[in-house]
């Protein structure tokens, strides 16, 4: 298999995922040192309120990018690319307009409600988090599609964690005492310097595409583009939802300090997520050009060499949590290692969203996005229910478990309404089917319609 799946990573429509899979692995490294330290410089009610909030933001910053984050994507794509200052101004004007509308709203909302509970201090550096973290979010998606990934999310992720990580590396080397508001505040300092960089590379990015940007004036589609975003801002709200939700139920239901555990123990859990998002972003950039294009062979030939790699991923992932995971929960901190168990538990569940990952991203881009909101609702329903139930007499078990059973459900959901609406498997169980004959693809390749 090894052979395999190195032989697919070495034909050319594969080898631009390289670049995306090291980036992955850097942050995935720098969130685990975040975590880390963080937990060894925070008392373990301190770290508790971290997970807490950090999740809490994580929520509400999608909530405040209000659907602009796929909008940007596709208004680029529609616009920009063929030309259409007027249009593209138009859609970038609104996009920058309703972000830093509703984030200001969900800012001020969640400082009014929050305050009192975790004190002043604390909750201005997470409502300051918050509100640059929105537009970053968007800023991100706009120069991973037009300019690459290492544009948008690394530089996003990078500049933004980093401040934090020297802050609580210094604490640590100094024994001065750590404080969340600390955390949230170098965050924030991190999000800012990630924004302002950002900015100045779109702004390169559009005179370089749009020369007579200065002098045209912007079009809207008012109606239009105002539907179009209400949509995604309810994906993207019911995803995050369903990424965020179990931290703050286990802390309502049990304690910070179980918030804490079952927050490291997903953190290291998403491996897999942090290796399908990798896999996924390639994918979608080629699957929607390929899917309307007149030969299907390529697209064959793309979904093979994802589910190849999928595979070799999600194997060596679960032997990677499987001899390293209790070392990993005790490099963080000691007690965590107690909860081996239960990243197991979690592990089976991610792996299975991460080999259904691509799935939901093709009902997106293929004109089925009523299927895909509606499964994610029913799963973030389940997932609350199960945590509901099983949390308090099980405790961070019963959470994993929640959770996992959602996972497994909605990756054989998101599998078979992809395959019925496309055609295509998008998983690795695609491998098992047998191929068709050269004869067959020939006749499918000839009557795919653009």
């Amino acid at each position: 298999m090894i052979r395999r799946v190195a032989s697919i990573a070495m034909r050319p429509e594969m080898r631009g995922i390289a670049t995306v899979i090291a980036l992955k692995i850097m942050m995935v490294t720098f969130n685990f040192t975040l975590i880390a330290l963080a937990a060894r410089a925070l008392d373990t009610d301190g770290f508790g309120h971290y997970s807490i909030l950090f999740s809490a933001a994580g929520l509400l910053l999608i909530v405040g990018a209000a659907g602009q984050e796929l909008f940007v994507i596709r208004s680029w794509n529609e616009y920009a690319t063929t030309g259409d200052t007027g249009h593209a101004k138009g859609a970038m004007y609104l996009s920058l307009v309703l972000c830093l509308g509703v984030s200001t709203v969900v800012a001020a909302l969640f400082y009014a409600l929050t305050a009192e509970a975790f004190g002043a201090n604390t909750i201005l550096a997470v409502t300051t988090f918050l509100f640059l973290s929105a537009p970053l979010q968007v800023t991100s998606h706009l120069l991973r599609t037009a300019v690459g990934v290492p544009a948008g999310d690394g530089v996003a992720n990078f500049l933004q964690i980093i401040p934090a990580i020297v802050y609580l590396a210094a604490c640590l080397g100094t024994d001065t005492v750590a404080t969340v508001s600390g955390v949230f505040t170098f965050l924030s300092a991190g999000a800012f310097a990630g924004l302002v960089t950002h900015f100045i590379m779109a702004a390169r990015l559009i005179l370089r595409t749009l020369p007579d940007w200065p002098r045209t004036r912007p079009k809207v589609l008012r109606r239009e583009w105002l539907y179009r975003s209400g949509r995604l801002l309810v994906v993207n709200t019911i995803e995050a939802t369903n990424q965020h939700i179990d931290v703050l139920l286990i802390g309502l239901l049990m304690s910070p300090t179980a918030a804490g555990a079952y927050f490291v123990t997903v953190r290291l859990a998403n491996l897999f997520a942090a290796a399908a998002d990798a896999i996924n972003l390639f994918a979608t950039r080629h699957f929607s050009r390929l899917y309307h294009g007149p030969d299907r062979r390529e697209l064959d030939k793309l979904l093979d060499g994802i589910a190849w790699i999928t595979l070799g991923f999600i194997g060596a992932g679960l032997l990677a949590i499987g001899a390293g995971g209790y070392f990993a929960l005790r490099i963080i901190d000691e007690a965590y290692a107690d909860n081996f168990p239960e990243l197991l538990v979690l592990c089976l569940g991610t792996a299975a969203l991460a080999i259904a990952r691509p799935s939901g991203s093709i009902l997106m881009l293929t004109g089925h996005e009523t299927r895909y909101l509606a499964t994610i609702a029913a799963a973030a329903t389940l997932r609350v229910i199960g945590l509901i139930v099983l949390t308090p007499s099980l405790g961070v078990m019963g959470a994993v478990i929640a959770t996992a059973i959602s996972f497994i459900l909605t990756a054989v959901v998101l599998r078979r309404l992809v395959t019925a609406a496309t055609g295509f498997d998008a998983t690795i169980l695609r491998l098992l089917r047998p191929k068709p004959q050269p004869a067959t693809l020939e006749t499918q390749s000839k009557g795919a319609s653009p």
